[in-house]
């Protein structure tokens, strides 16, 4: 390993050195206690040196989750200048919080050149090692701590050196790179490491606060040209602090909120810095810091003005369909930079732009703040996700569905998709299968993605996917998400089967199938209600309201309200119908756009059915979307068949009998009611019935009420059987049985009307008073001829 010596440190951060130094010392001598638990040695592991991601297998790390990053950076130019960029070194330390999932004996950090001068774990000194293989892209620092370390812990990196870039494998500059007048370090996919040691996965998010010292005034590599100097990051400005003599300040950042590495930016240079505000839709006000190139032409610094005044508009527009802005503040960053970075950057809160912005660019960045930033890619892999739909908005703030008046979006991306034939090679890389790091941003990560939007927009109708692209921010807000997450939640939302539209767009190498739309609706000839016996017809109609012939579409009709009162004859059934249970599918024939396939068939109404409504239920395969796809027709109400209820069982005082019910419509359920001579017995509602004595000489008649659900009501009253005898004679005397001939009259009898007095309850108390009465005399009588006539 090579000794590079120390550069010179500025004032303020010498300090902040020193009291590292007597922090780490302190905690050595055991004077400061850690929080953090020591873990056993024996069982402690190694974390693992990558994040398992394959597109970049030896980049990102495991065994822990990354917090926070503290990074206190001084940048200084050399004083000699003779190339055409800036040259200039850097002393910075950075902090990384986080925690372990299990005790790490060691632990890995991705960090590309600089010069490593010290490591702690904890505030106590620990030993390190870097392994480094540019060709397989691998830079790891390699932390091993005094002690196995579990839950939260910090490591802070000393470091100094000359930062250089990160050349990607198609070519482009990343990381840190120099510019005419400073600095400026861009992440994506995996370049930070060239600025700070960190865990360079976008699966890893954390909170920053970046310090930034940097000279107060700069000129261009020549010398000429001084102007103030400005130190761009992520978040919120904290303060610009000059120090005591005044030629150099620290600029403070902080983001709050969770960002992926390649997401941070830092640039030092002499700005015009632009201070403004967002007003969003939910009422709040968010700071704007926008900064300029100061040599910037006069047309390119138009365009960044009019770019910040932009800003509100498109926000505003975005969260009609993303949601709430989910940063603190907003702004772009627009610098004059080497030709290696010829792209624009989603860095985290104000984007960056290289010398110009144009409108597209501005929403398609401005996209990302969602797609990429708030919900970021958990791979490389995923990156099609959040590139697609910032490609796709685009078009939607452009297009006359969306927010301006050109062509509608679903066109703009059926003619890109129409106009790229199956033979070209471009098709033959799936997005979500894509592993060679040198074509990441090629066309199937924007183009192809953004038509795998448009047309997931075609498969699922309006609704489910605005719904979808909504939820995906308020879902997973701040965390990182993968391919398989998106699939999951439009299936969800839509209820749909999207597996094989999602193998064919996204994981398959060839040009994918463009999705069938139709509009589908149900309809009905008849007039309800509906008599027995009539018949009905019914037609499906699918109107191709797409692009592309229909192909692979059919509609299901639910029939189970339909055949539960009514049949159908499944040998009149059109062609390209069938019936499988209750359940009847139809493959729509080939349809140009513009057209409308059929199919009717007739439903014949049961002789049995009564009430209710036959209810009738369609949908549509993927692309369709109801017009109206339910149908419900009232059938008529009939009444029950009823007979008059049989009484059988003997007439006879002590005698059960009961009511038989033939003759009534199957499932018919009954209640009953018991009458002597017409008068109801209270609480005699079962069907059968104990004749009691005071029915004696008299008949007995059962009521029965029969109800059916979707029928109406019916009720039948039994002919009268009796008249009722005393209790059965003597074994071998002959019993009378129930009689249907006519009872001898009884004077006094009550109407069947019930509005009398109930004379046989009466009667049985009579005739129970009597007999207790004629029972006490002879009782008395007994008494007194057992006692003698002077007892008393």
């Amino acid at each position: 390993m090579r000794h590079e010596p120390t550069a010179t440190l500025p004032r303020g951060l010498a300090l902040r050195r020193s009291l590292l130094a007597v922090g780490a010392a302190l905690l050595a001598a055991g004077l400061v206690s850690s929080a953090v638990t020591p873990a056993q040695a024996d069982d402690a592991v190694d974390g693992a040196r990558t994040a398992g991601d394959t597109m970049f297998p030896n980049v990102g790390n495991g065994g822990y989750d990354a917090l926070d990053y503290d990074i206190d950076l001084a940048w200084t130019p050399d004083a000699v200048q003779t190339g055409q960029v800036m040259a200039g070194s850097l002393v910075a330390t950075s902090t990384m919080t986080a925690r372990a999932a299990a005790p790490l004996r060691s632990l890995s950090l991705d960090f590309e050149g600089l010069v490593v001068d010290a490591v702690t774990v904890n505030g106590a000194p620990a030993a390190w090692q870097r392994d480094v293989d540019a060709g397989a892209i691998r830079h790891k620092l390699i932390v091993t701590p005094a002690s196995p370390i579990n839950g939260q812990f910090s490591v802070s990196v000393a470091y100094h050196g000359v930062p250089v870039a990160h050349v990607d494998a198609d070519g482009s500059y990343e990381g840190w790179n120099a510019t005419t007048d400073g600095a400026t370090m861009l992440g994506q996919p995996i370049g930070n490491m060239t600025g700070f040691p960190h865990n360079n996965t976008p699966a890893d998010k954390a909170t920053y606060s970046i310090s930034l010292d940097v000279p107060t005034t700069l000129a261009d590599v020549t010398g000429a040209g001084a102007a103030p100097a400005a130190a761009v990051s992520n978040g919120e400005l904290l303060s610009r602090t000059p120090s005591s003599d005044g030629t150099r300040t620290t600029w403070q950042w902080q983001q709050t909120k969770q960002m992926a590495s390649e997401l941070v930016i830092i640039s030092i240079g002499r700005y015009d810095v632009i201070e403004s505000t967002v007003a969003l839709r939910d009422g709040r006000t968010i700071p704007a810091w926008s900064f300029a190139d100061s040599a910037l032409p006069a047309a390119n610094k138009a365009t960044v003005t009019a770019a910040v005044d932009q800003l509100g508009p498109v926000i505003r527009n975005l969260e009609t369909i993303y949601g709430p802005y989910p940063g603190q503040s907003a702004g772009v960053v627009v610098d004059s930079v080497p030709r290696g970075i010829n792209y624009a950057l989603e860095t985290q809160d104000r984007s960056f732009f290289p010398s110009s912005i144009d409108f597209s660019t501005l929403v398609h960045e401005l996209a990302h703040q969602w797609y990429g930033n708030n919900v970021s890619p958990t791979t490389w892999t995923d990156i099609w996700i959040a590139e697609g739909m910032a490609t796709w908005a685009e078009t939607f703030s452009d297009g006359s569905d969306g927010f301006g008046q050109g062509t509608a979006t679903r066109e703009v991306w059926f003619d890109s998709w129409n106009g790229t034939p199956a033979s070209d090679e471009r098709w033959g890389i799936a997005p979500g299968a894509q592993t060679d790091s040198a074509s990441l941003y090629d066309f199937q990560t924007y183009t192809r993605s953004a038509q795998f939007w448009a047309a997931l927009r075609v498969a699922i109708g309006d609704d489910a996917f605005f719904s979808v692209v909504k939820q995906w921010q308020t879902d997973f807000a701040g965390t990182s998400r993968t391919g398989a997450d998106l699939l999951a939640l439009s299936e969800n939302v839509s209820g749909r089967d999207l597996k094989a539209f999602y193998q064919d767009w996204i994981l398959d190498a060839d040009k994918p199938a463009w999705p069938d739309q139709f509009e589908l609706s149900l309809t009905t000839v008849a007039t309800a209600p509906l008599e027995r016996g009539a018949s009905l017809s019914y037609t499906l109609s699918a109107e191709n309201t797409g692009l592309v012939p229909l192909a692979s579409s059919t509609a299901s009709l639910d029939l189970s309200g339909v055949l539960n009162r009514a049949s159908i004859d499944a040998a009149t059934l059109p062609a390209g119908t069938s019936l499988t249970g209750d359940e009847l599918v139809w493959t729509i024939p080939a349809t140009d756009p513009g057209l409308t396939a059929t199919a009717s068939f007739e439903v014949e109404v049961d002789d049995d059915a009564s009430g209710g409504t036959l209810t009738a239920q369609a949908t549509a395969s993927l692309g369709g979307t109801c017009a109206s796809c339910a149908s419900s027709l009232a059938v008529q109400q009939y009444a029950v068949d009823a007979e008059a209820p049989v009484i059988t069982g003997d007439t006879a005082v002590g005698s059960t009998l009961s009511a038989t019910t033939p003759g009534w419509t199957a499932g018919t359920e009954f209640a009953y009611s018991w009458a002597i001579d017409g008068t109801a017995v209270p609480d005699a509602t079962a069907s059968t019935f104990v004749i009691a004595p005071a029915a004696e000489g008299r008949t007995v008649t059962a009521t029965v009420t029969g109800s059916r659900a979707g029928y109406l009501d019916q009720t039948r009253t039994s002919a009268p059987v009796g008249p009722v005898v005393a209790a059965a004679p003597l074994p071998g005397a002959p019993s009378p049985t129930a009689s249907t001939a006519a009872p001898v009259p009884v004077g006094g009898q009550l109407g069947m009307t019930g509005t009398e007095a109930p004379i046989a309850a009466i009667l049985w108390a009579t005739g129970a008073l009597v007999a207790g009465a004629a029972l006490s005399v002879v009782t008395l009588r007994r008494r007194r001829v057992a006692r003698g006539p002077d007892t008393f």
